[in-house]
């Protein structure tokens, strides 16, 4: 029996040097074969995957990424999509009743308040997220396949080869957002395992997520019109201004005409900043109810918990832990609006209608218009 023991530990310890030895050569090669910047959208690329899979596991995210013609779209999964609206109405009922009747039975007013606001919060959320869903989910998908073809002629363009999302910037956000989503399973303390009480925290759970998940889709959201704006400036910038300004006058010149690569590319460069504005109009529409609601629930429970917490001279790690995890939420929607509005203005900062191309009439309407 002793050998039989010896021989599973060396052939696990002997699979585990060959798993290392894999590994090593994998990122040899990755340091060797590709940048910093490569690797890095790779990891927020996987980071947006985890998000999307936690979106889809608590039935906010109804739809699926696949490739079609080469392309990434969304896939509308309609049984999925009726069984989480189902199952969110089922939950949202045993969860306004238990958490009313636990509620009831404590004393201290502010605890009372907190809970009754947070859970009027939660349903309020998740009335709206159920609109969405039935009324507007197939505008959703369509924003979602726009935001997906934006990133792929934005791509074409720069002639980009690696997949992922974002830069460091974009790294060091979605860290600190797993981060935060991460912390939430630390804040529950199951006291007993009766039935009732574990249906009880499972359903504040899942509604509570749901709920926040919208503030989260937000944040990504407004993340991916920075990276959108950002690349298509860089690329006017680095690129399309060295193209332009290599064109010669027509007058001077009669024979030459200028590139019409060069003029393409400049049609594709207002176009796209074009259907980013629309794609940004559009995306606020759907989600500046839903968002406000959030945010509104997210500033009174920081309020709520933090006036218990230094009256009645309670300073538990966790209160404390809720409220800065509440308060790293919001810092980071923040963080991705300011970054999205302040791409969008460095528009008028590349000054395009000031380049000096051709005498062409034409040709300054399309960069001044």
């Amino acid at each position: 029996m002793t050998n039989i023991y010896g021989l599973i530990l060396i052939r696990l310890m002997e699979y585990l040097v060959r798993q290392a030895n894999h590994l090593m050569a994998y990122f040899s090669y990755d340091f060797h074969k590709h940048s910093v910047m490569s690797r890095t959208t790779r990891i927020t690329g996987w980071l947006l995957r985890f998000f999307a899979l936690h979106a889809k596991v608590f039935g906010v995210v109804t739809f699926r990424i696949e490739w079609k013609e080469s392309r990434l779209v969304a896939r509308n999964l309609k049984s999925y999509r009726w069984f989480c609206i189902l199952l969110r109405l089922i939950i949202s009922g045993i969860y306004g009743y238990s958490f009313s009747s636990w509620t009831v039975q404590l004393k201290d007013w502010l605890l009372i308040g907190f809970f009754t606001l947070r859970m009027l919060g939660c349903l309020l959320s998740t009335a709206v997220l159920i609109v969405l869903q039935i009324w507007f989910n197939q505008e959703l998908l369509n924003l979602v396949n726009r935001f997906l073809e934006l990133f792929r002629r934005v791509k074409r363009l720069r002639g980009a080869k690696q997949h992922g999302f974002g830069g460091r910037h974009e790294l060091v956000l979605m860290s600190v957002k797993l981060i935060s989503l991460i912390y939430v399973i630390f804040t529950y303390k199951v006291l007993s395992f009766s039935p009732w009480i574990m249906l009880t925290i499972f359903g504040d759970l899942y509604i509570s997520t749901g709920a926040g998940i919208v503030m989260h889709l937000c944040f990504v959201g407004y993340l991916s019109l920075a990276i959108l704006y950002q690349d298509l400036n860089t690329y006017v910038d680095c690129h399309l201004r060295a193209q332009l300004g290599s064109l010669r006058d027509e007058d001077e010149a009669e024979n030459e005409q200028p590139s019409r690569q060069a003029i393409s590319n400049l049609d594709e460069c207002l176009n796209l900043y074009e259907d980013i504005h629309k794609v940004d109009k559009e995306f606020q529409r759907l989600f500046n109810l839903p968002l406000f609601i959030n945010l509104v629930q997210s500033l009174l429970a920081m309020a709520m918990v933090s006036t218990h917490a230094i009256l009645r001279r309670q300073y538990i790690v966790n209160l404390w832990g809720l409220v800065l995890k509440l308060l790293i939420d919001v810092l980071l929607l923040t963080l991705a609006v300011h970054r999205a509005q302040r791409n969008s203005r460095m528009i008028k900062s590349l000054s395009l209608e000031n380049l000096y191309i051709t005498e062409s009439r034409s040709h300054h309407m399309k960069v001044g218009g």
